[in-house]
């Protein structure tokens, strides 16, 4: 049975993670501490929690030194939410450096939208998904995925980096965000049912297909 890496970093729902695998026929390796290996499977960088929290980890647990390795070595790797703000520079959430993968930073939704009227924060809400042709390297399913966020990442001129955007109360945001086999959704799959589902299934076969 095919496998894939779900890197715990001390923060993030590493369980919807792990039974979303499952229930799509993947085995997960819940990984606690970093360690070397080979990178044979595709890895999962969850994240529900605070920025700053997670990098304190990266850096006083190991995991960026163990990251940027497997980054290097273009093993396919998805970061989730804040797993995908991780992959930026910085965030205005808190104090820290990403792993700077992605040259653009993490910015907190304003409390109005572009007509000035008062904005919702955090963004929860169902949005439609339809990434045009070409966004991603594999044929991503349309429909729709959940969204429950107060910090996006900000947009950036480096067309790869940021494929996709989606936009809230009149501020576009990055929805999918990628670097190399790199890639950072700002949706949670795991809690978008069978759309979350269709789509890791299709990142999943391209990912075991390129690693």
């Amino acid at each position: 049975m095919n496998q894939v890496t779900v890197a715990y970093l001390g923060v993030g729902n590493v369980g919807s993670i792990c039974n979303i695998a499952a229930r799509i026929g993947v085995t997960p390796t819940l990984v606690t501490s970093p360690y070397h290996n080979r990178f044979l499977n595709p890895i999962i960088l969850p994240g529900v929690g605070h920025y700053s929290e997670a990098v304190r980890s990266l850096d006083s647990n190991g995991w960026r030194g163990w990251l940027d390795d497997a980054f290097a070595r273009d093993c396919p790797i998805l970061g989730i939410c804040l797993g995908a703000q991780l992959m930026c520079e910085s965030s205005e959430e808190g104090p820290g450096q990403g792993l700077g993968w992605i040259p653009t930073v993490v910015r907190r939704f304003d409390n109005r939208d572009t007509q000035g009227k008062p904005l919702r924060v955090p963004h929860m809400a169902w949005q439609p998904f339809t990434p045009p042709s070409g966004c991603l390297p594999f044929q991503p399913p349309n429909g729709r995925m959940y969204y429950a966020h107060s910090y996006f990442i900000s947009p950036t001129a480096e067309a790869e980096a940021a494929p996709y955007q989606t936009e809230y109360g009149g501020h576009r945001f990055v929805s999918i965000v990628r670097a190399r086999r790199a890639m950072g959704v700002q949706f949670h799959p795991e809690k978008s049912h069978r759309h979350g589902m269709a789509f890791l299934r299709a990142w999943l076969t391209w990912a075991m297909g390129s690693s």
